[in-house]
């Protein structure tokens, strides 16, 4: 079976937890062993498995390591938890087109102004087709240019080198062994030569630009597509038009849900639309033309596609030529005889259909990100998400990871110690991560009081009164 998730490496050296937040915290109460101290160390964000025993049948274990299929990211408001996000998302973006059109002038680390000529660096790693890799590039984000880029099969403990690249040396280097065909590896030379002249694009996107069918070329053309097709990043304004559904005919699954989650919704209706009465429904002619085309595919499977624009869900069946039904999406509630659109719906309503996408696709091999999972749902309502995820997630791979502030998930009966993490913001506005896992915590522990307490760190810390009002009350100059 296919694998398809994001791991990621410890970092060798770790840095001390700020004491200052120590102190502060202390200043409120919460003591903190020294041996806690000590636990509290940043590390660089992955989804490998800790030293958790609890909920064993969630992990995964591939050539010798241990993956989590799910992970929550949890701190104070501008910790660092959406940045993180962005930054997966932006690394992203950068593989699947050029950094020469995209605005990223502001993108680097603005702590010090001697960051805007110093390279960022991306790194994924990932499964495919049962072998682990580790992709990553650095750019200087200021200057729209790419520096280097290398491509490694991780195997246990050792890097296996598929290519490596230095822009601005010209250097490069690529496993010949890698080609079955002789003149491929002749070509290959002059791509990479090639690519080296272009420091606006990653040769991993030129590579697939010319869109190279030869079996030699193959695991370039499945790494781009992971993260064109695997990756996906849901942020609190996304909506559903970038949404696929891969299940049967009709959406009674979808509503089942839907019902399930307590949305009032027991029952839908289509209204059947021709194609000129659904253009209808749009200013710009060509955003239709394009939603009636259809998105790109690996293969003309049939698949139903719901987009939603303003107030209205469209359903789009797709055959091999295009759309073979075109319907409005309409809801019902129990005994209502009414039906009623997407926009109709509650905000909690609108925020769970836009996600359902995670728990209804069919593909075994997605990763998809939410941002503020909690944005609009009851707090019970995250929880029951999050569990519906990993009750699905015990048949397939799929692999989610949420930021969220919502503390009642923060329970050892729910998660596991290693997939709730912690993002802790310093002095110097630099973003530390870490597990829980990194804490001596027993099972039974109440674990989301101590976090609110401030014993885990990644919360708030808050002025006393007077620093603003004075002891009066009134303002303090």
């Amino acid at each position: 079976m296919a694998r398809s998730m994001i791991t990621g490496r410890e970092t060798q050296k770790m840095q001390e937890y700020t004491q200052e937040r120590i102190n502060q915290a202390e200043r409120r109460g919460v003591e903190f062993p020294t041996d806690e101290k000590e636990q509290i160390i940043p590390e660089e964000f992955h989804l490998y498995a800790g030293r958790t025993e609890q909920f064993k049948d969630r992990v995964i274990n591939f050539d010798g390591r241990k993956i989590l299929k799910f992970s929550s990211l949890y701190g104070a408001n501008a910790s660092g938890k959406t940045n993180l996000i962005r930054a997966i998302d932006c690394g992203r973006k950068i593989i699947l087109s050029t950094i020469e059109g995209i605005d990223f002038n502001d993108k680097y680390c603005r702590s010090k102004k001697t960051n805007k000529d110093l390279p960022t660096l991306f790194e994924y790693e990932f499964t495919i087709k049962e072998k682990c890799f580790a992709y990553g590039f650095t750019v200087n984000l200021n200057k729209h240019c790419i520096i280097s880029e290398w491509l490694y099969e991780l195997k246990g403990e050792r890097e296996h080198t598929i290519f490596e690249r230095l822009v601005e040396q010209e250097q490069y280097y690529f496993d010949e062994e890698l080609f079955e065909n002789s003149d491929n590896i002749q070509q290959f030379h002059y791509f990479m030569k090639d690519a080296n002249r272009i420091n606006t694009s990653l040769f991993l996107y030129e590579i697939n630009r010319r869109k190279l069918d030869e079996k030699d070329y193959g695991i370039f053309t499945e790494i781009y597509n992971w993260f064109r097709y695997k990756l996906t990043v849901i942020y609190p304004e996304t909506k559903i038009g970038s949404s696929y559904f891969w299940f049967g005919s009709d959406n009674t699954r979808l509503v089942k849900v839907l019902d399930y989650l307590d949305t009032g919704i027991t029952g839908y209706e289509m209204k059947n639309l021709n194609e000129n009465a659904f253009k209808e429904y749009f200013s710009d002619d060509s955003l239709a033309e394009k939603l009636l085309k259809g998105p790109e595919r690996e293969n003309k499977h049939k698949m139903k596609r719901i987009v939603n624009f303003g107030e209205t869900l469209f359903e789009l069946d797709y055959g091999a030529n295009g759309p073979d039904k075109i319907a409005k999406l309409m809801f019902q509630h129990g005994e209502d005889e009414a039906s009623y659109e997407y926009g109709e719906e509650s905000d909690g309503t609108q925020r769970l259909i836009e996600l359902l996408d995670v728990i209804l696709n069919d593909d075994d091999e997605r990763v998809f990100i939410i941002d503020e999972l909690d944005r609009s749902l009851h707090p019970q309502m995250t929880i029951k998400f999050v569990e519906t995820f990993l009750k699905f997630s015990e048949h397939r791979n799929t692999q989610l990871i949420i930021t969220t502030h919502e503390s009642n998930l923060m329970d050892l009966k729910i998660l596991r110690r290693d997939e709730i993490w912690l993002a802790e913001r310093d002095s110097d506005n630099m973003t530390s991560l870490y597990t829980l896992d990194k804490f001596k915590i027993r099972y039974d522990k109440v674990v989301s009081r101590d976090y609110l307490s401030g014993r885990y760190g990644a919360v708030p810390i808050f002025k006393d009164f007077d620093y603003v009002w004075g002891r009066d009350g009134d303002w303090k100059d």
